[in-house]
Formats: structure tokens, C-alpha cells, sequence
């Protein structure tokens, strides 16, 4: 008997895998594709079919290989062609991914999906004007489709076009599954122009909705520093750090605000918190400057040469010490001094 992939029977089979796959049933799924490639092993269908369910399934070098089986048969099949590239951004290899998916958009160029992955690939590459090119493209084509929404407010905000970004992300909002991310972004972008309290009106909505967002309690803790609210930043913070925000970042933006409220005790607890667990640029910083206010000369000078070391080119550092030294030259004839 003579398969092929206009055989009915084998036609019949692919759908069935197909189905299966698209259940999340990966397991049969994959039998019966094999099942299929043993009695027709030039069916592109099953080929690319397998290709589909490897990449879903995070064994992107496994897919290429059925995808690229099923290109030596069938050298423009858009399902290929479109699963190689996602298969090389698996393999974090985005310009493999950018070269394949252009390819299928010069014969395919109305897929707005796969235009907006070229944006997605370009805005990791860092070049902002490409993927907003890209980005404009895919919503001319489906002006409501989320996922060039989210990169075109974002593309927009990194090239500080605020008033763009928002335009998008208020668009966004309508999404139920984009309007919490919406609503964060929208509130960062108020948090990072000043706007305080619209941003922390925004974050309150979230929080509203999900108490356990960190992002939130971050963002609304940012914004309550700026308003020099530090004890209610400290508790929102808390509240970040309970929920999941980074420990390290949490406890040393918490001893920043005690310091700002001059309570060295509690900033030092907090920084120390986090230089137990290692090295830490900023809970160092805090503690230098705890040592100087306390005029712990040699602490701070042990603290400052730590931090000298670890951060030879920041300039920040070095303006710390060159004013430490500047104000206090007899720690020029220390031994362990650092010649800047």
C-alpha cells in the first residue's frame, strides 16, 4: 500500500495526533505520529506535527530535526519554517530564529503572529526602531492582538516615549488576561515621570485584585519613597518581600529608607541581612555610610576599599571614595589604602 499525505487513511491518523497534541496529551500524540512516519516517512504533516510537539515541549533540538526533515521534502512549509524559528529562540539563538522567520514572511507576509515574534526578536537584540517597525506592522494587519500591544509599549517606553507606551498599554487594559500587567506598566511609567499618586492609585487597583503581587507592592513602595513617606514605603516593601520580590533588592531598598529616616539600627539590620547571604554592592554602600555617620573611620575605610575592589569601574564608587579620602586625608598613609 502507498502512503502519502493525500491518503485518506493517513490523512485521518495525522488528525488524530494532531487533536491529541493540541489536548496536551504529548505522550500519544507522539506515538501516533511515529505510527504514521513508519508506514509514510516522507509525510510533512506528521514531520512538522512532531517538530510542533518537541518545541512545546521545550526539546528544541529534537525539533529541528523533525522541521528540518520536513523542509528537505517540502522547502517552504510554513508550519516548518515558522517552528524552526521558535525552536532557535528556545535555543536562545534569536538570530538563527530572525533569519528563518523573515524567510517565512516572504511567503507568508499577512502572519501577524509571525511578524510580531521579528519585533520580539529585534527588542531583545536591542534594536528598538526595527522591532517598532515590526510591532506597527503585525497591528495594522490585527490592530487588537495583545502580544504586539505589549511590545509596542514597551519598545515605546525604552526609547522614552512615555506617552506612546501608555497609548498602548491603556489599550491593553481591556484584556483580562494583559490588564494587570497593563495596569502595572501604565503605573510605572507614571512612578518613573514622578507622578506618584496616579501611579499609586494604580498599583492600590492591583493589589486590589491580587494581594500577593509583588511588582505592585514594589512599585507602590518606589513611589512612596518619592513621596518621602519612608515608614509606609518600608511596610509595602515588606509586604514585596513577603510575596516574592528578590530578598537581596527588598532588604536593601528597606535599609535605604531607615536611612533616609536617620534609624541607623534598623537600616543596619536590614543591610546586614543581606551581606550575610554575600557580597552586595548596595547593602555595602549602606553600610559605608552608616560607618561614616557613626565616624567608624576604619570601618568605613574597610568597606569603602571592599567596595573599590569589587566595583573597580563604577564611578559612583570611586566618587564615594575620592570624597571619603578628600575628607578625610589621613587614611592616605593606611596601607591597605587604593591609589585611584
Amino acid at each position: 500500500m502507498t502512503y502519502s499525505k493525500y491518503n485518506k487513511e493517513v490523512n485521518n491518523q495525522v488528525k488524530t495526533a494532531h487533536k491529541l497534541r493540541k489536548e496536551g496529551r504529548f505522550a500519544e500524540s507522539e506515538a501516533k505520529y511515529l505510527e504514521i512516519l513508519e508506514l509514510d516517512p516522507e509525510n510533512v504533516s506528521a514531520l512538522a506535527g512532531l517538530g510542533n510537539l518537541k518545541c512545546k515541549t521545550k526539546h528544541f533540538k529534537e525539533s529541528l530535526y523533525y522541521y528540518l526533515h520536513c523542509l528537505e521534502l517540502e522547502n517552504t512549509n510554513p508550519y516548518a519554517l515558522a517552528g524552526i524559528g521558535d525552536a532557535y529562540r528556545g535555543l536562545k539563538d534569536m538570530d538563527s530564529a530572525l533569519e528563518v522567520w523573515l524567510k517565512y514572511l516572504s511567503h507568508n507576509s499577512g502572519d501577524y503572529k509571525i511578524i510580531t515574534r521579528v519585533g520580539d526578536a529585534l527588542r531583545k537584540k536591542g534594536d528598538l526602531p526595527g522591532s517598532k517597525k515590526y510591532y506597527l506592522m503585525a497591528i495594522e494587519l490585527h490592530p487588537d492582538d495583545p502580544f504586539a500591544l505589549t511590545g509596542l509599549g514597551a519598545v515605546c517606553e525604552k526609547m522614552g516615549n512615555n506617552a506612546e507606551a501608555l497609548f498602548y498599554f491603556k489599550k491593553l487594559v481591556s484584556f483580562a488576561n494583559y490588564s494587570i500587567f497593563a495596569i502595572i506598566s501604565i503605573a510605572n511609567i507614571y512612578r518613573k515621570t514622578g507622578s506618584y499618586e496616579k501611579a499609586i492609585e494604580l498599583y492600590d487597583r492591583v493589589i486590589a485584585k491580587d494581594a500577593k503581587n509583588s511588582h505592585a507592592w514594589n512599585g507602590k513602595a518606589d513611589c512612596l519613597r518619592g513621596k518621602r513617606e519612608y515608614g509606609a514605603a518600608i511596610d509595602a516593601w515588606k509586604n514585596a518581600l513577603k510575596y516574592g520580590m528578590n530578598r537581596i533588592s527588598a532588604l536593601t531598598r528597606i535599609g535605604d529608607a531607615y536611612m533616609s529616616m536617620n534609624d541607623l539600627e534598623n537600616a543596619e539590620i536590614s543591610y546586614q541581612k543581606t551581606v550575610t547571604t554575600g557580597y552586595d554592592k548596595y547593602a555595602s554602600l549602606g553600610m559605608f555610610r552608616i560607618h561614616l555617620q557613626r565616624n567608624h573611620i576604619d570601618k568605613a575605610l574597610e568597606t569603602i576599599n571592599m567596595l573599590m575592589k569589587n566595583e573597580s569601574h563604577d564611578s559612583r564608587i570611586s566618587s564615594e571614595y575620592n570624597m571619603f579620602v578628600e575628607k578625610h586625608p589621613q587614611v592616605k598613609n593606611v596601607e591597605n589604602k587604593i591609589v585611584v
